[in-house]
């Protein structure tokens, strides 16, 4: 409002300047002083006028203000109430433009996730579908459904399709497993680069859990076979003595990690160790309790099986995870097609 009172003033008080008898002197003296006079005048409309532009007109200052300003003082009373209209309108069209938001109440969907379970293309479906028999576009879309895959799923279909008849598959599926394979041999250099450089106690331990993490995933992703498998397992164990040796104290991650790796490496007994220990410590049972089930199932021990899946009825799993709980502990009669075509993949 203030600036609307400077501007209506400068023009009254313009519109003065010109009906005085100022104007009627032929003095170059008192037209020099009428101009300065009306320039002055321009300049406060000019700048009042320029304040109350909406934002996006006064990116370019000096021009917008010099507009306004010849405008004022080439058209003295008319050309002033001419920006102050034009601004009026502006502003008015502006703010009928804005719509308003009328919040309301919306009832949130209810959505369970032992129940549900995310859309994703079934492992059986996407090796049907790669078969020699499959037109090669179909074969080709499925390939690049393998993207959205877990690479422990999606690397070993993968390894199969490197002897395919077919280049343009054989070539995407290679290109597939390096760039897989580079991306973690990458973050697996620079680990072993910063291991090199002169580091604290707890960023040297953080190298070392990371590089154990790196290669356990490597393993796990189906990235390495035979010799090479064994050499990475090896060098996950390394790491870890030595992020343990950094961290005397328990934690039940890195235990949980050890058992992992000594899962992958089938050492039994040890595996069994440490994954109770981190549970001990504080690991979450429904992280843990798959491994020792499966422990105990490679062992032949179902009973003991039949006791661990017991203790995950109570717990949030995912829907696979659930169908094994419902095989081992009965809570389900088995008659859903789901259950059915889960269990073929299990």
């Amino acid at each position: 409002m203030n600036n609307l009172f400077w501007a209506i003033s400068a023009i009254l008080a313009d519109a003065a300047l010109f009906t005085s008898e100022m104007q009627l002197t032929t003095s170059l003296h008192e037209l020099v002083r009428v101009s300065l006079l009306h320039a002055g005048l321009s300049a406060v409309l000019a700048t009042c006028a320029f304040v109350m532009l909406p934002a996006k007109y006064r990116r370019s200052k000096f021009w917008a203000w010099g507009l306004m300003f010849n405008f004022a003082f080439i058209a003295p009373v008319l050309g002033p109430i001419g920006i102050l209209l034009i601004i009026h309108f502006t502003l008015v069209r502006k703010t009928n433009s804005i719509g308003l938001a009328v919040p309301r109440t919306v009832e949130l969907p209810i959505y369970d996730v032992q129940i549900h379970e995310t859309p994703r293309a079934g492992q059986g479906a996407i090796r049907s579908r790669l078969t020699q028999n499959a037109p090669d576009k179909v074969r080709m879309q499925s390939l690049l459904t393998l993207q959205v895959v877990p690479s422990g799923v999606a690397n070993p279909i993968l390894e199969n399709l490197l002897g395919d008849d077919t280049d343009d598959v054989r070539l995407v599926a290679f290109g597939m497993l390096d760039a897989a394979e580079k991306r973690l041999s990458v973050q697996i250099h620079a680990e072993q680069k910063n291991l090199a450089k002169s580091l604290s106690t707890q960023a040297r331990y953080d190298c070392y859990r990371h590089l154990a993490e790196l290669h356990l995933e490597m393993v796990q992703s189906g990235l390495v076979q035979g010799e090479m498998r064994k050499h990475v397992l090896s060098e996950a164990l390394q790491a870890l003595v030595q992020a343990m040796s950094l961290h005397p104290d328990p934690e039940a991650g890195l235990l949980f990690l050890e058992g992992r790796v000594f899962f992958e490496t089938h050492v039994i007994a040890s595996a069994e160790s440490a994954f109770k220990a981190s549970m001990s410590y504080g690991q979450s049972e429904d992280s843990v309790l798959p491994y020792l089930a499966e422990l105990a199932f490679i062992q032949r021990d179902f009973e003991q099986v039949r006791g661990y899946m017991s203790r995950l009825i109570t717990m949030r799993m995912a829907p696979r995870t659930n169908t094994l709980i419902d095989f081992w502990t009965g809570r389900d009669s088995f008659q859903q097609f789901r259950d059915v075509r889960i269990l073929q993949h299990i």
